[in-house]
């Protein structure tokens, strides 16, 4: 079954949606950067306004005290008050509330806007978000949103030309809505000039970019049909150097892949397991063949040395990245659920997934398989073994849901050699050549 034309597309759509995602996500990252960018130079121009009205502040305020008039609070009042005569409003905003303590910390003026809509609250939010004593420069604090309108408060030290501390001023700075407006217009304006430049870059290079993942796509297709080959020609030929038949590891795999499916298991775990059913004896290349080979039983040290396959395959699936995800099948496929078996003596839930549901249809396929030093077991028989073993050999739970599906499997492909292979083919297909997606997320991820 060919489905390249297929597969090179999905290879470039799962490619494609990544540059669009990557798109996007720097579109938005350069439009917050921009918002940013517009709020502090809001900030900026605000704080350039109250430094322009503390510097005449200041200066009216040096001269009152220069002229011994500092201890007439109406004499601070009334200079305050022809501050804000003199000193036009911004269009951005103005002082709805500034307050002025002495050196002291004793309030000597008040200037509050009397037309403002808020004019009954200033009182109160002065209170709660004034910063009254700062210790350096001028501080703005975090805005007040309050009936729609916009307040920032502003505290600031006024000194004398020797840098001697005379006087704090705290106020509430009010936003117009001209000034609102025009961050809201700018910061639009930006955000989208940068969305709009990032996906126009896009748009230019993606021809070049194209040509790239179209030849990164049939890589990407060819390497994963020379992996799966590998995968089936060293199984195939580790089954036979045991005097087993390669149809053993297709069964088993179609058997391991269908409970699976019945348990619900996820595809990318699924993929790890048809990896681990194939090459679940890999390790058996390092055992010397007079024990491999051996017609009667092991004896225990024939068993020992027999064992070892486990480590031996271990070692071969870690050296490849791409078959890593079979360990657990591989590393633990003779351990029992009562914790007797090995190679880590795992028991019970311990034991990967994996391996358990490998554990039951092995044994399955063994027994009711014709061999050449065997006949068959019938499927009843087969399966009422498989029970004695369970909380022993095999997981209760898992045995459960094989019992359910075991009929119609071994109906399909019990010693039918020729529907199992092209039944694991469909296999191989739908979980990888049709799934390209999926298997680059595993690799990226």
């Amino acid at each position: 079954m060919s489905h390249t034309p297929d597969r090179r597309a999905t290879v470039h759509r799962a490619l494609l949606q990544r540059l669009t995602a990557a798109a996007v996500l720097l579109s938005l990252l350069a439009g917050t950067l921009a918002y940013a960018v517009e709020r502090r130079m809001l900030a900026a121009s605000i704080a350039e306004r109250t430094r322009l009205g503390v510097e005449l502040l200041r200066a009216e305020y040096g001269r009152i005290v220069q002229s011994g008039a500092v201890a007439d609070d109406s004499a601070v009042q009334r200079a305050l008050e022809a501050l804000a005569q003199s000193v036009p409003r911004a269009q951005f905003g103005h002082f709805v509330l500034v307050v002025i303590d002495s050196a002291e910390r004793r309030q000597v003026a008040k200037l509050a806007d009397t037309t403002s809509p808020l004019a009954s609250q200033l009182p109160e939010l002065f209170d709660s978000a004034s910063m009254r004593y700062p210790t350096t420069g001028t501080e703005l604090a975090a805005a007040l949103r309050v009936d729609g309108a916009t307040l920032v408060p502003v505290a600031t030290k006024i000194t004398d030309e020797a840098g001697n501390t005379i006087a704090y001023l705290n106020g509430l700075f009010q936003l117009s809505p001209s000034a609102l407006a025009a961050l809201d217009r700018g910061m639009w304006i930006t955000m989208l000039a940068a969305v709009a430049i990032v996906l126009l870059t896009t748009l230019v290079v993606y021809p070049i970019i194209r040509g790239l993942l179209q030849r990164l796509g049939e890589l990407s297709i060819q390497l994963l049909d020379a992996n799966i080959e590998i995968l089936q020609v060293l199984g195939s030929a580790i089954a036979k150097r045991d005097s087993d038949t390669d149809v053993h590891n297709y069964r088993v795999t179609v058997y391991a892949v269908r409970l699976a499916e019945a348990l619900g298991v996820d595809r990318a775990a699924i993929r790890g397991l048809i990896k681990g059913a194939f090459l679940h004896d890999v390790g058996k290349i390092g055992i010397r063949d007079h024990i491999l080979l051996k017609p009667g039983r092991l004896n225990q040290d024939e068993f020992e040395e027999m064992k070892k396959h486990v480590p031996h395959g271990i070692e071969i699936v870690r050296r490849s990245r791409w078959l890593n995800n079979a360990t657990d099948v591989v590393a633990h496929h003779h351990e029992k659920y009562d914790g007797t078996g090995y190679y880590g003596g795992l028991a019970g839930k311990d034991i990967p997934l994996a391996a358990r549901i490998f554990a039951i249809v092995d044994v399955f396929d063994a027994l009711s398989s014709e061999r050449p030093y065997k006949r068959p077991i019938d499927l009843e028989q087969s399966l009422q073994i498989l029970r004695e073993g369970a909380g022993a050999h095999f997981d209760p739970d898992l045995l459960q849901v094989f019992e359910g599906i075991a009929p119609k499997l071994h109906a399909a492909f019990g010693n039918r050699d020729q529907e199992a292979r092209q039944q694991l083919a469909l296999i191989v297909d739908r979980y990888f050549k049709d799934d390209l997606s999926g298997m680059m997320q595993e690799a990226t991820g």
